[in-house]
């Protein structure tokens, strides 16, 4: 009799378990609120580099890692250029500003200065992408074919490979740099407990891959 009641309270809890996994795995599937879209990445994108921008002392804008490395504010202006460029892009323009002018440009030589116009670069380019009734349209990025969406996402790389290189510069300057946003906001509250992720199918197929014998 006691052999019996243990394996029907094993097996409740068996069916309870299943359900818990087959319930999460249906609210994963219905309630997918990880953003994975171009303005969700370029807004997150926005503050993240404005945190690196806010993060460098003014007086460490001109620093150099190495004589043949361009200076802090230069890669930022760089950085903000090129977002200009790809919005002109995928508006089937071009933006022809001269670098180097740019970087001796007077109203772009303070702290303040250089945080506005980057800023600027990308509220420019999610207006951009916002307004665009196709972005399956095919356009040119500079020689090339490809589409609009292509382009942003060429763009969003492009800012991803400068601000990467910013850790650095604040680092020899003695700045801790920001806590990172990448992939996406890890302070949005989660949509389920670590308990239930770890009940959910796609934790139980999780393989070891580095690690494994």
């Amino acid at each position: 009799m006691k052999k019996i009641f243990i394996i029907t309270i094993s097996s409740l809890i068996s069916a309870a378990i299943s359900a818990q996994i087959k319930q999460t795995n249906e609210n994963l599937d219905n309630d997918a609120t990880l953003p994975c879209d171009l303005i969700s990445d370029y807004k997150r994108a926005k503050e993240f580099t404005l945190s690196y921008l806010e993060a460098m002392p003014e007086e460490h804008y001109s620093f150099q890692p190495t004589p043949d490395i361009i200076s802090f504010k230069n890669e930022a202006i760089h950085l903000g250029l090129v977002n200009y460029r790809y919005a002109a892009m995928i508006a089937g323009s071009y933006d022809a500003s001269d670098m180097k002018r740019l970087y001796n440009l007077p109203s772009l030589q303070s702290k303040e200065q250089v945080i506005k116009w980057v800023k600027k670069s990308y509220e420019i380019m999610i207006n951009q992408i916002e307004g665009e009734e196709n972005l399956e349209e095919n356009t040119y990025y500079y020689r090339w074919n490809c589409s609009k969406r292509c382009l942003a996402r060429k763009g969003f790389e492009h800012q991803s490979h400068h601000r990467g290189k910013w850790a650095v510069y604040l680092r020899l300057v003695d700045v801790k740099p920001p806590t990172e946003r990448l992939v996406w906001d890890w302070s949005k509250p989660k949509d389920i407990s670590k308990k239930e992720w770890k009940a959910t199918e796609n934790y139980q197929q999780y393989q070891r891959i580095i690690d494994s014998e």
